[in-house]
């Protein structure tokens, strides 16, 4: 009972040194839990994230020219693959770039003028087209994949019929029904091809709406068929290749799926690769601001001690003629250290208590802020997926701020290191303090 009494008298008189430790305190817990916060908010997200994360796994055709007709995959072995118990599902693209004769090209981007003298001369970059063959169901998700989407006509596309940009249409003034010729070129050779179209298609407004259209415009010149058309082309082998896409029910399948499509006659020669890196690099911005919140993290730990160790060994020698007269009336260097702990005990619950209600209303404007930072340092990846990510991506502008089990343990444990940190310099000052010495110390002074 003599050990709390003398503990809230010390409070009240020594109150704004306790001031002065309560703010520190208060500061060092507050950005413990805002970094800590940060840092395993940011890893739960992360994990989260890709556990949902739908993996693609890709097979790439080599140089279909060099290779022998046996060694050349079918469609029906590409469907075999697609069969398995670990897949959900998939899609094939065929791909070959084309040219017109006779009708123009939508430029990829916006003309420009070089003057010279009186005359001024329009000029545009070379514009590109390709021939993509696909299922209807395929064809469809390609191109909700490339921000496109049918304006009109229909998906289901019967043999020689074709999609093509209703951009492309009306610079061509083409309507449905009308014929098309489309060349491809392969070993020297050049096939020809006359195409019905079926339909048209336009950026979606939601492309048209982020200011992506100039990127979709790069697309315009694409013409779609079903994949039975461009397969019956003979220069498809030489020009061409095939894409094609199996979603994994889940990662750890991988090797497992692998194992399964070389058994099942997957040539050396075909290269295999997932969607991962496209992972990576998205969640890149939220993996940087946890790194940054575990490095501030590890500096409030490290610093935050030492800082608190110098300022304890300072303190204490105000102390000395405290502690002197209190062992002068009796009063035992157990009793003092108890003492002194209750005081801080006490100050440290109240700066906990008040850093944790600051840190709930302040955590997650300080996440977003720095997410922001982090997204603007790394580039703005985001229009670059809506064109070329296997699967549409919302962007991540803010993570969810959690205070788990785990990181309350974390904080109170590097809360109670502080704490342990003072105590440990007062209690090795209080058994190594000798009254002679300090009276003679003070009569020097004197």
């Amino acid at each position: 009972m003599f050990v709390f009494k003398h503990a809230f008298l010390n409070l009240r008189r020594h109150i704004w040194n306790y001031l002065l430790v309560g703010v520190m305190l208060f500061l060092l817990i507050f950005g413990t839990m805002v970094t800590n916060t940060i840092y395993s908010s940011a890893k739960l997200f992360t994990k989260n994230y890709s556990k949902q994360f739908k993996t693609i796994v890709t097979i790439l055709e080599p140089d279909l020219s060099n290779l022998t007709h046996e060694k050349k995959l079918t469609k029906e072995q590409y469907i075999k693959f697609g069969e398995s118990k670990y897949i959900n599902g998939m899609k094939m693209i065929g791909t070959t770039p084309i040219s017109f004769d006779t009708l123009k090209a939508i430029p990829s981007s916006f003309p420009f003028q070089n003057v010279k003298g009186i005359e001024s001369e329009e000029h545009y970059d070379q514009a590109t087209a390709n021939w993509i063959g696909a299922e209807s169901a395929d064809l469809v998700k390609e191109l909700t994949e490339s921000g496109m989407e049918i304006s009109a006509g229909s998906n289901v596309l019967k043999h020689n019929e074709c999609l093509v940009n209703s951009e492309f249409a009306q610079l061509n003034q083409l309507k449905i029904g009308d014929s098309i010729q489309v060349f491809l070129t392969g070993n020297e050779k050049k096939e020809k091809q006359t195409l019905v179209i079926a339909g048209m298609y336009q950026p979606n407004k939601q492309v048209q709406a982020s200011g992506t259209s100039q990127l979709a415009r790069a697309k315009g010149n694409d013409i779609f068929t079903n994949w039975e058309t461009l397969d019956a082309m003979k220069e498809f082998d030489y020009s061409g290749y095939n894409s094609v896409s199996y979603e994994l029910k889940s990662a750890d399948m991988l090797d497992e799926f692998l194992k399964e499509m070389k058994a099942n006659g997957l040539p050396s020669e075909y290269q295999v690769m997932t969607n991962e890196a496209n992972m990576k690099l998205f969640l890149n911005p939220i993996n940087g601001l946890g790194t940054l919140a575990g490095t501030i993290l590890l500096g409030f730990l490290i610093f935050g001690n030492f800082g608190l160790a110098l300022f304890s060994i300072r303190k204490f020698k105000q102390r000395q003629t405290e502690i002197y007269v209190f062992r002068s009336i009796g009063i035992t260097n157990q009793q003092i250290i108890k003492s002194r702990a209750i005081e801080l005990v006490i100050v440290t619950c109240v700066s906990f208590s008040l850093a944790f209600v600051a840190v709930k209303e302040f955590v997650q404007p300080i996440a977003d802020w720095q997410l922001g930072n982090q997204r603007r340092l790394t580039g703005n990846i985001d229009q670059l997926f809506s064109l070329v990510a296997s699967e549409k991506k919302e962007s991540i502008t803010s993570i969810p701020m959690v205070i788990d089990a785990n990181s309350f343990i974390t904080i109170f444990g590097i809360t109670s290191l502080f704490l342990i940190t003072i105590m440990s310099i007062d209690c090795y000052k209080v058994f190594k303090f000798e009254s002679i010495e300090f009276l003679l110390e003070r009569k020097l002074d004197e």
